[in-house]
Formats: structure tokens, C-alpha cells, sequence
């Protein structure tokens, strides 16, 4: 073929938006392709449609197009070059056998309705993979905060037998920082990589809420937490008023995102309907939704009557079936919908459309019920470890803050300066500065703990991101109780 001496060109061009895809994004974009060529558009049509789907990987089929159209390559060759620059194993294979089915005439639509098939499972085995893996790094993650934990106590209590300067103190903590952000940051990638939200401003109504409450709530409760630390107000005070801060914020981000769970939980037997209703009675998408009785579905109800309103307004349907997707929050029911508009628009039969979409939809929502049921234990460890470490760390700081008093009310300062020469005593001659930097590296610690520990959750949920200041209330407002009740306790266990 004359025109393959210009390919190198075209490819490079386009080469830098070839990434590695996910199980998910390949499963999307064969549904997303199987039900479009169903409704029996021609190949042409069926890759420029496949180029329009909104998933990464849309870009290989940007590039396929790109050579048919532009040097006059033909669909098998196209498909076998693009494959050829392809970084992922599994889109390469695809398109290699994409290539081969054309090549041997097979019709399109069976064999992308079979890729389908076969990508649903292997995008099911690459899930359980994930989560067996996040089962793995959340019980590593605990052993790391445990170790993070132990490295600041030992600090303390090695301040009690030896003299430490405060540059070692201040490396061993960073150290254990950094460590602590690293298990946070290895269980965001251990976890399955998927995106289940849209952005707040074109989301649901609890997102949009959540995002204006945020403008206000965060600076506030930084603003709040900064002034009170100024003031003088204890470290319990300060922790518990921050956190009271940030719960309603928690508290409005929690329910909308448990308002998309429940949604996407709805969106499969709701397509089923509605193609089914549309394809018994021969009528439109727009009568199939007066016809079905939408009390079925009672989390989508306010959204199913917005879009009938504005069908019945003779609004556009494109836009109508956007704004239903994106005001329900959630990724998947847009591309749920969006496919099942497409494919229905042309041409396609909608309850056979319905059924793919459906497929599509409840495979992923039932995936999803298996990650939160696994992050579930592993935020309720989180909360009940997290409140035990910061427990142990202000007891100890406060062995040591009473052992100082009792040490300087027992002996006088010639005595004390006595002490420490001859019984290597360093706690002896501890001065208000020592014992102010210790109290900051722990408020620190126990302060950073609770945002890495947060930060944990919301990465092994992958929900709702905003969820963040719900966990960081709640763990805040336990370290704050840590500071209340141990000092006491410290205080009465010494003087008994």
C-alpha cells in the first residue's frame, strides 16, 4: 500500500494520547459500540461513533478514523496499525481481532456483542483481583499507622532515659509522616481505579449543595481552628470545634453519596423498562416513560419526572437525556444512559438496547456493593485504631508532662542539677521549651494521623470524595476526646 510510507507521521502525532486503559473503560466502550451497531448503521458509522464515546479509549478509534479518512487506509488495516502503537495488551489483542473479523467478513454487530460479553468477564475477574488486593493493603496500611504510631511514642519515651536533640526528634517524625502518606497513597492504587461521581457543579442536588456548603465550611473551620490555636484554647478544644466545623459538610456529602449508590443500584431495571415498554407498544422513549409507573423506582422518581417535564416541553431529547444523567450524580448512569440514547436514536430496538445498557449497568453496581462491603470493615478498624493510637500518644506524653512535676515538686534545683549529672537524668532538666516542642510533635502527629487515615478511607471507598470531611470530623473529634479524658486519668493513676 503506497500510503504506508506516511503513516509514521500521522501515528506520532497521535501517539501521545494512547494510554493504558482499564477493564472498565474497554468494557464501556464495547458496550457502548455493540449496542450502537446493533441498530444496523454502517461500519463507518459505527467507528465514528465509537470515536465519540467519551472513554479514553476513544482515542484509538480518533487514530483508526484518522487513517481511513485522511490516507485512505481500509477499517482492518487501520485497525492493525493503530493496534501495533497501542501501550495495552488488551486493546491491542482487541484490535488485532477487531482487524481479523473484518477481514473475514463477519458481521460487526455479533462480533462486538461477543467482545462485550467476553470483556464483562474479564472486567469482573480484573474487580475481584483489585479487591483481594485492597483486602491485602488495608491490613498493611493498619501495621503502618501501628509502626507510625510506635516511632512517636518511642520518641517520647526515649526523651525520658537519654537526651535527644530536636533534629533527630524532628527526622524520625517526618520519617514517619512520610510513611503514613505512603500507605495512604499505596491504597489508593491497590484499590480499583474507577471514577463513580461526576463533578459537584453539573451533579445531583446533594453535590451542588455539598460544593457550595465547602466554600464556606473549610475556610471556616481552618480559619476557626487557627484562632482558637492563637487564643490559647487546649488542644481539645480546638480539635472538637474544628470537627463540629466540618460534620455538617460530612454529614451532606455522606448522604449524597449515598443518594448515587442507591440511583445506580435503580438505573438497570429502569432501562429494562423503558426499552421494553417502547418496543411492546411500538411508541417512542418519550410515551415509554408516561406508560411505565416510575414509583419502581424511588430514588430515580425526581429525576424520571425532570426529564418527562421537559420531553413533554418539547425540549431537546439530546439535552434532556444529558441533564438526567448528569443531575443524578453518578458516572455510570450517565454513560448508562448516554448509551442507550444513542444507540435508540439510531435506530437500534430498544428493548434490546435496554438489555445491554441494563447488563452494563448492574454488572458494575453489583461490583461496587462488594468494594463498600469490604471498605466498610476496613473504615470501622480505621476509626476504632485511630482513636486507640491517639489515646496512647497523649498518655504518654502526659506520663511524661506528671513524672516532670512530681520530679521538680520532689527535689529542689540544686538537687535536680545533682541528679542529672551523676543518674544521667534528662527529664530532670527538662526545660518549658523541651516540653512545649514535645506537645506540638504530638498534637502534629495525632492531627496528621487523622488526615492520613481519612484520606485511607476515601481512597479505598472511591466514592464521593468530598465523604473526606466526614471521616476527618469523626477522627478529629476523637482525638479531641483523647485530650480530655487521658490527662485525667494519667493524672490519678500517679497520684494513687
Amino acid at each position: 500500500m503506497t500510503s504506508s510510507k506516511s503513516l509514521p507521521k500521522p501515528i506520532a502525532k497521535s501517539s501521545y494520547k494512547f494510554k493504558n486503559i482499564t477493564a472498565f473503560d474497554q468494557f464501556y466502550q464495547l458496550t457502548y459500540m455493540s449496542a450502537t451497531a446493533a441498530a444496523g448503521i454502517s461500519r463507518s458509522k459505527t467507528f465514528e461513533m465509537a470515536a465519540e464515546s467519551g472513554s479514553p479509549a476513544a482515542n484509538y478509534f480518533i487514530a483508526i478514523n484518522l487513517l481511513v479518512n485522511e490516507l485512505r487506509f481500509d477499517y482492518p488495516e487501520a485497525c492493525r496499525t493503530v493496534a501495533d502503537k497501542a501501550p495495552s495488551d488488551e486493546i491491542k489483542s482487541f484490535l488485532l481481532r477487531l482487524s481479523d473479523a473484518m477481514r473475514s467478513g463477519e458481521p460487526l454487530p455479533a462480533f462486538l456483542a461477543r467482545e462485550a460479553a467476553v470483556q464483562a468477564n474479564v472486567y469482573d475477574n480484573a474487580y475481584e483481583r483489585d479487591l483481594e488486593s485492597l483486602k491485602k493493603w488495608s491490613d498493611a496500611f493498619s501495621s503502618i499507622v501501628v509502626s507510625v504510631a510506635l516511632i512517636v511514642i518511642i520518641n517520647l519515651v526515649s526523651t525520658m532515659i537519654y537526651s535527644m536533640g530536636t533534629g533527630m526528634i524532628t527526622g524520625l517524625v517526618i520519617t514517619a509522616v512520610i510513611m503514613g502518606f505512603f500507605g495512604a497513597w499505596i491504597l489508593s492504587r491497590a484499590a480499583p481505579q474507577e471514577e463513580m461521581t461526576i463533578p459537584s457543579a453539573i451533579g445531583s442536588d446533594g453535590q451542588r449543595r455539598t460544593l457550595q456548603l465547602s466554600r464556606i465550611i473549610i475556610p471556616t473551620a481552618v480559619l476557626l481552628g487557627g484562632v482558637l490555636a492563637f487564643l490559647g484554647f487546649s488542644q481539645a478544644w480546638v480539635l472538637v470545634a474544628v470537627s463540629a466545623v466540618l460534620l455538617p459538610l460530612g454529614i451532606v456529602s455522606s448522604r449524597a453519596d449515598a443518594e448515587i449508590t442507591k440511583k445506580d443500584a435503580e438505573i438497570s431495571s429502569f432501562l429494562r423498562s423503558v426499552g421494553g415498554m417502547a418496543t411492546s407498544t411500538g411508541t417512542t422513549l418519550k410515551e415509554a416513560i408516561t406508560k411505565i409507573d416510575i414509583s419502581s423506582f424511588p430514588r430515580l422518581q425526581p429525576d424520571v419526572k425532570r426529564l418527562d417535564t421537559r420531553l413533554r416541553a418539547l425540549v431537546s431529547p439530546t439535552v434532556c437525556w444529558q441533564r438526567f444523567g448528569n443531575e443524578t450524580g453518578s458516572r455510570l448512569i450517565r454513560q448508562a444512559v448516554g448509551i442507550f440514547y444513542e444507540a435508540v436514536r439510531l435506530g437500534g430496538d430498544p428493548e434490546q438496547v435496554g438489555f445491554l445498557c441494563s447488563m452494563f449497568a448492574s454488572r458494575t453496581a453489583m461490583l461496587r456493593a462488594k468494594r463498600r462491603t469490604v471498605v466498610s470493615t476496613f473504615t470501622w478498624l480505621t476509626l476504632v485504631m485511630h482513636i486507640v493510637v491517639a489515646a496512647l500518644m497523649v498518655f504518654v506524653l502526659h506520663i511524661i508532662h506528671n513524672f516532670l512535676l512530681l520530679m521538680q515538686s520532689a527535689m529542689t534545683a540544686d538537687q535536680a542539677a545533682l541528679a542529672s549529672e551523676n543518674l544521667a537524668m534528662p527529664l530532670a532538666n527538662f526545660s518549658p521549651q523541651q516540653m512545649q516542642f514535645l506537645d506540638a510533635i504530638t498534637i502534629m502527629m495525632v492531627v496528621l494521623l487523622a488526615v492520613i487515615s481519612a484520606m485511607a478511607i476515601v481512597a479505598s471507598d472511591g466514592g464521593y470524595k468530598f465523604k473526606l470531611t466526614l471521616y476527618l470530623a469523626v477522627l478529629l473529634f476523637m482525638s479531641g476526646i483523647s485530650f480530655w479524658i487521658v490527662p485525667p486519668m494519667v493524672a490519678r493513676l500517679l497520684t494513687i
